[in-house]
């Protein structure tokens, strides 16, 4: 047993032995650290110039089994200037005698802002062999998420969005030209970035360690704490440091990607110099059909499978708002395409078009479907999804292009087997006239004999289905679960889906009048709608659906009968 300790001890020795070589850096351990130590500290507060700060060390909490935190003083000019120690400081390098002791990573809210624990360098040095889930009750000294390119209303929702990941985001300003030449060392700001292009999003940290491979730790703590991460890793400007009462923050704006972060874990973030993460392309093109204006934005998006479905929404929903410059109501069109590859399922192409009206806020009502299927895609539980291109056109306007069904009448009200039924449809438009449309109905070759029950309604219309349902409880016929066995049994649902702006004429389902088939004791639509859950949103084998320029709202039930 003591023999094994003694390989083990001498791997972990090998180990960071041959890592302090590759960086060219002395370390210094906790074992080493005692209270009263002296030593400075690296960061920027300012530009993209790396300053100093003295520090002095208080103690060292923890163990090696729940991992150790340092606690320090911070002092001096800087520290002065920038408030205290301040979020985006996160991952700034402190210097005992020459030997790097860690990486400041976290304070407490409303307290002194000189205080704050470092996370050891031998602690970060561990990412790049295994991982170390370590939850810690401190706050990171992490930045705001730095957002450009968004609109007031656009930094709104993304606020919005972000709250259930606990992240807040910033405004800021797009970046300097006086970084493009800036490189990565330990000291200088570094930036994790989410999205890039006309729109930005990510959050800046310091760097703490970086060898001669290119290969970098930062931050001392968590960014989102994914583990195996594929984020854009940049340099970056620091516009200033805003003292506050909770806690002094940075503002600044992310640069170019010159890596990807790879590692994203509670000691902080690992990455490398010139390896790029892959991206998911996405083009947003709305009109404003009111004024006759365009605006797009082209992006680039990390392929976190949590955040996608959630940066979609924000990039569209910024877009619209920067081309529309309202708020309120109104109708929009939207457009989109996907192109995607499955592990299993091979090549994924998703068309969809479909209209959308709110009365109040039109820019969040258009998204759902996208967002969908990009959630869809990436966090099904069949296949791992990689997405190549996502294209999306809107067409927005102020008017309300609703009309309600307000009559349906059957033309000839008795028709046999195979025949079409007309049916005429009266709509109430909003603040217009009313007018009329006729759509044919071809009644299933087979239909028996007997009153046949239709529903006529607009694509988006969900009341009929309340019906159906407490008809069939009532009935003791009551829907099982959906059983879908692959990815393609999702897409190709919803590639079925309704469309707001379809009028769809169907066989209402469950009712005692329809006609019971020839091997059994329910009526035929009955049986086939107790079958799934499924079956009630697609509707039967004789649905029919008519495009229309319009949202339709609203549903009727009439009777035809069916005649030999």
């Amino acid at each position: 047993m003591r023999k094994m300790r003694l390989i083990v001890l001498f791997s972990l020795f090998l180990l960071l032995f041959t890592q302090i070589a590759a960086a060219g850096t002395p370390l210094i351990t906790v074992d080493e650290l005692r209270p009263g130590m002296h030593g400075i500290a690296k960061t920027v507060i300012k530009g993209a110039e790396i300053e100093t700060f003295d520090v002095e060390i208080l103690g060292v909490t923890g163990s090696q089994a729940e991992g150790h935190s340092i606690l320090v003083k911070a002092s001096g000019d800087l520290i002065e200037r920038s408030g205290g120690i301040a979020q985006g400081m996160s991952g700034s390098p402190v210097y005992i005698n020459g030997r790097l002791a860690g990486a400041v990573a976290y304070g407490k809210a409303f307290s002194d802002p000189d205080y704050c624990f470092l996370t050891p360098i031998e602690e970060m040095l561990t990412m790049f062999e295994k991982t170390d889930e370590r939850p810690s009750a401190f706050l990171p000294k992490n930045s705001p998420l730095m957002a450009s390119g968004f609109t007031a209303e656009g930094m709104k929702y993304l606020t919005e969005k972000l709250s259930t990941l606990d992240l807040k985001p910033l405004a800021v300003p797009t970046g300097q030209k006086e970084i493009e030449n800036v490189q990565l060392e330990p000291g200088s700001s570094v930036g994790v970035e989410l999205i890039r292009g006309d729109i930005r999003l990510g959050a800046i940290g310091t760097v703490t360690w970086m060898d001669d491979e290119g290969r970098i730790l930062a931050f001392g703590h968590p960014f989102l704490q994914r583990g195996n991460a594929d984020y854009f890793m940049t340099n970056a400007w620091i516009f200033a440091s805003i003292p506050n009462v909770e806690s002094s923050y940075k503002v600044g704006a992310l640069g170019n990607t010159l890596g990807a972060v790879t590692q994203d874990r509670a000691a902080g973030i690992a990455g490398k110099i010139n390896q790029y993460p892959h991206i998911i392309p996405m083009f947003v093109s709305v009109t404003d059909t009111d004024r006759g204006i365009n605006k797009s934005a082209t992006v680039q998006m990390v392929t976190d499978e949590a955040l996608v479905p959630l940066m979609l929404d924000a990039v569209c929903f910024n877009t619209v708002s920067a081309t529309t410059d309202r708020n309120g109501g109104g109708t929009a069109r939207v457009n989109f395409h996907i192109t995607a590859r499955g592990e299993n399922s091979g090549e994924i192409n998703i068309v969809r078009e479909n209209m959308f009206y709110n009365p109040s806020n039109l820019a969040k009502a258009i998204n759902g479907e996208l967002v969908y299927i990009g959630d869809l895609l990436m966090n099904n539980k069949f296949e791992k999804v990689t997405l190549f291109d996502v294209n999306v056109n809107i067409e927005a306007s102020s008017r309300c292009d609703v009309a309600e069904i307000t009559r349906v009448n059957a033309l000839n009200g008795q028709v046999k087997a195979g025949e079409n039924v007309t049916v005429e449809v009266e709509f109430q438009p909003y603040r217009n006239k009313k007018f009329t449309k006729t759509f044919e109905f071809k009644v299933p070759s087979n239909r028996e004999p007997g009153p046949m029950p239709l529903i006529v309604r607009g694509g988006g219309a969900s009341a009929w289905l309340a019906t159906v349902l407490q008809k069939q409880q009532s009935a003791d016929a009551v829907p099982k679960l959906d059983d879908k066995k692959t990815l393609n049994d999702y897409l190709q649902d919803f590639k079925d889906y309704d469309k707001n702006n379809e009028l769809i004429i169907d066989i209402m389902p469950g009712m005692s009048a329809a006609p019971t088939t020839k091997g059994g004791d329910k009526p035929a639509e009955e049986q086939q709608a107790a079958m799934t859950v499924k079956s009630l949103f697609k509707g039967s084998k004789a649905k029919q659906k008519y495009p229309v320029d319009f949202i339709v709202d609203g549903e009727t039930e009439i009777m035809v009968q069916v005649v030999r």
